[in-house]
């Protein structure tokens, strides 16, 4: 059945209701007319509109104010469950059995998130009714007795699936008149409550195992992601050298016990507070032959070395961007060969991606045109003309790694500008018939 009705106000606007009536398992009616709205408002009364869209917008809901539960948002989102569910910003909870589909309001029209997964998990629950699935719907009336009982399992599930999930879920308003209902029949048929517990059971059994799937399939993915996401990468600076015999004695009581944590916790107050080690600094706290690698944790670690009379040797960890902060701001003066190692990987980022923008080239003053690379074994900045085989270098410039790449640009520029090679001809000047002043 369809209904359609059009009415006009003053004039120039129209408003049409559309709507037809579809078989629910709401509280409140079995047969309900689903309106839609047309209207030429906007365009007829744009002032007006404005103001009815500004008092009738919905709110905005900031960050984190409602709680998510990822399986079943994954589940709306994917249609993964035995019917579409629809939220839709509207006022109304339902599954539709002619259609087969559940519509729930946006979870930004709920005081809370869990109010919304909980009012949808007792949709959820009369979907499993369906035929085919676990045929629970008789031909009931609104008020009837089997119209009751599905209203106690939904309930009942839907309170059971939201504990199982952590979230708190309270009785719905409507579902307050069924209560006498509830208890009449426990009163005539003692048989009542276990035959609900019963499909109960199976019907909260088909929610959580779809749920717990979809839980497992996305921390798999996760799981996955991490394990194919490449580490970052973790540099140990030597903050302490242990081999005095009342400074291992301490730590070998702890070593013979096997008690890594105590020795790790002991290991720690030798640590002075200062930073990176920039001449005992290495990408691998194994360094040495006979090198033990004892315990560590996020921030230290702690190697044991026994063919050299049992050492101790307290390690401090970095990140790479940690290291790489280290070099730009105090260079590689004092630096061992890993820091070294990485000054020279971090030039030669700087001037790839420089060369992806521009190719660095110097004009001369007799009008040379030299191009410039970075040698990366070599620590240098190479000079030269550009041939068929590539750059054919005349000069090499030590890479000052306590400056900017384009500090050293410019120092390599000042210093082929000085070169005698490369000076403009001076053209002496033809004087015929005088003296010019």
């Amino acid at each position: 059945m369809s209904l359609l009705m059009a009415s006009r106000i003053h004039g120039d606007v129209y408003v049409r209701f559309r709507g037809r009536y579809a078989e629910t398992c709401r509280r409140k009616a079995v047969r309900r007319c689903i309106p839609s709205l047309q209207t030429n408002l906007q365009e007829a009364r744009p002032e007006l509109w404005k103001k009815l869209e500004a008092e009738n917008s919905r709110p905005k809901i900031g960050n984190g104010e409602h709680f998510s539960f990822a399986p079943v948002d994954t589940m709306i989102r994917d249609n993964l469950w035995i019917c579409p569910i629809k939220p839709l910003y509207q006022n109304d909870a339902y599954y539709s059995i002619s259609k087969n589909v559940i519509v729930v309001p946006e979870k930004g029209q709920f005081k809370s998130g869990e109010s919304f997964y909980g009012t949808l998990f007792h949709e959820m629950i009369h979907s499993t009714g369906t035929e085919g699935v676990l045929d629970r719907f008789k031909p009931a009336s609104f008020g009837s007795s089997e119209y009751i009982r599905e209203e106690l399992v939904a309930e009942l599930d839907s309170a059971l699936v939201a504990q199982r999930y952590g979230m708190m879920k309270y009785i719905k308003e409507d579902s307050c008149p069924y209560l006498k209902g509830w208890l009449d029949e426990l009163k005539e048929s003692p048989q009542f409550i276990k035959t609900t517990l019963l499909d109960v059971k199976r019907a909260s059994s088909l929610v959580t195992q779809k749920v717990d799937k979809i839980a497992q399939e996305l921390e798999q993915n996760v799981s996955e992601q991490q394990a194919t996401a490449p580490k970052e990468k973790v540099y140990y600076s030597s903050v302490a050298y242990l081999q005095s015999t009342d400074d291992t004695m301490r730590l070998d009581a702890f070593k013979d016990k096997r008690d890594y944590e105590g020795l790790l916790t002991l290991a720690k107050e030798y640590y002075d507070g200062n930073g990176i080690n920039e001449e005992h600094t290495y990408p691998s706290p194994i360094q040495n032959r006979g090198d033990d690698l004892l315990i560590e944790d996020k921030d230290f670690a702690v190697v044991y070395n026994g063919n050299v009379g049992g050492t101790y040797e307290v390690m401090l960890k970095f990140t790479e961007q940690e290291v790489h902060d280290h070099v730009r701001r105090y260079g590689i003066d004092h630096a061992g060969d890993t820091l070294k190692g990485v000054a020279r990987e971090m030039a030669a980022e700087q001037f790839a991606a420089m060369t992806r923008q521009k190719i660095p080239a110097f004009e001369m003053p007799n009008g040379d045109v030299l191009y410039v690379d970075y040698n990366k074994e070599a620590d240098t900045l190479d000079v030269g003309m550009m041939t068929n085989a590539g750059l054919a270098v005349r000069h090499r410039f030590s890479y000052d790694h306590n400056a900017t790449l384009d500090a050293n640009l410019q120092a390599v520029n000042e210093k082929l500008n000085n070169m005698e090679e490369y000076q403009a001809e001076l053209q002496e000047a033809e004087y015929s018939g005088g003296m010019r002043r």
